[in-house]
């Protein structure tokens, strides 16, 4: 790195993360007032602990407008003080001068891609469950499935009612299908803890439709289709899926998509899946996909406005929340048309980054001589 590489990742940092953490808390105190009649008596600590979770999502979103806001106040100042005419007389071209903050852009792109894969579903489930779980109903989010069938992996789960002074399902039923052969355990009581499925005075049937295939008097299928296999005090069965995972995806996803990248591209490839949730696997994938690529192409786009409008710091401003604007509007009507089959799910997701792309290019035509 040489001393001119320092000089300006010194201009554009500073003001790179001043904007990362200002969007941060003005989309975090937003998402507070927009549930203020709904949050007053909850405990505080609970409120901050549903606001940090929150902060993987809006990071992703809030990236690409700290880093435009990051390149349009540098690169605004050492224009306007000809700092970059004299680099440019002197033999270092602007593709020369730029670079690392190319490379910074590239490294905020893999990024928020890991982010979207790894951390922000898992964040955006306990923000749910937080909601549901310890605010809303302060630890009844289960309450919220009583009588309802969940589902949980390769299972079916169903309660009557949900005794919240000793955390206790009354009334269960876990189903499982395999093949042609159902597996059914009825329990008078369960508890549900991460994902350990405790059942208390249970039975076990197995309900066998290949039975019906054979050769045999009615009577005799009818007696083998439906058998009690065991009985028991205590069943412990691993799920697949949490207790707090259960909640989100059942009781109403509040904050952002619960599922990572990969999930939503093995959905969009699974056989025999219906239209419509084919649809909605490819617009979430593209989408999911899209957003992070945001973050290089707001570099290339912000810089010629910088170098050709000399920017102030509220003409900053006002470019980067304007362009910011722009593009989630854009992404949003994009992906509601995409849903209602209007437009391709691909196009809906990449138009506005493609979109952008072409104006920053347009507009960096001359600069890079």
């Amino acid at each position: 790195m040489t001393r001119i590489d320092r000089y300006i990742l010194k201009e554009a940092f500073p003001p790179f993360v001043f904007g990362l953490f200002t969007y941060i808390f003005l989309l975090l105190v937003s998402n507070l007032l927009g549930q203020a009649k709904w949050i007053v008596g909850f405990p505080f600590w609970g409120v901050a602990k549903w606001l940090l979770y929150q902060v993987p999502l809006v990071i992703n979103q809030t990236l690409p407008v700290a880093l435009m806001l990051a390149v349009l106040l540098a690169f605004g100042r050492l224009a306007r003080e000809n700092e970059l005419l004299v680099m440019r007389a002197g033999g270092i071209p602007l593709l020369r001068t730029t670079r690392w903050v190319f490379l910074f852009a590239v490294l905020a792109t893999g990024f928020a891609l890991y982010m979207a894969e790894f951390v922000i579903p898992k964040a955006n489930q306990k923000v749910t469950a937080i909601w549901w779980d310890e605010l809303a109903s302060r630890g009844r989010g289960l309450a919220h499935l009583a009588g309802q069938d969940v589902a949980v992996g390769p299972y079916r789960l169903f309660f009557d009612r949900y005794d919240d002074r000793t955390g206790t399902l009354r009334g269960v039923r876990l189903e499982r299908w395999q093949g042609r052969r159902l597996t059914v355990v009825l329990a008078e009581r369960g508890r549900l803890r991460d994902r350990r499925l405790t059942l208390e005075a249970y039975r076990v049937y197995r309900l066998d439709l290949a039975a019906l295939a054979e050769k045999a008097p009615a009577e005799a299928i009818l007696k083998g289709l439906l058998r009690a296999e065991s009985a028991g005090k205590r069943l412990v069965l691993k799920l697949p899926e949490s207790r707090e995972q259960v909640i989100a995806r059942n009781a109403g996803e509040l904050w952002g998509d619960t599922h990572s990248i990969r999930y939503w591209y093995q959905r969009s490839k699974e056989p025999g899946l219906g239209p419509r949730d084919r649809l909605e696997a490819r617009v979430m994938l593209h989408s999911d996909l899209a957003l992070p690529f945001a973050n290089l192409i707001v570099v290339i786009l912000s810089l010629p406005i910088a170098i050709r409008k000399a920017t102030g710091t509220s003409l900053a401003f006002g470019y980067s929340l304007s362009v910011t604007i722009l593009y989630y509007f854009m992404e949003t009507a994009g992906k509601i048309l995409a849903l209602g089959g209007r437009l391709d799910p691909a196009l809906a997701a990449w138009g506005p980054d493609l979109f952008f792309l072409a104006l920053g290019l347009i507009l960096m035509r001359g600069l890079l001589r």
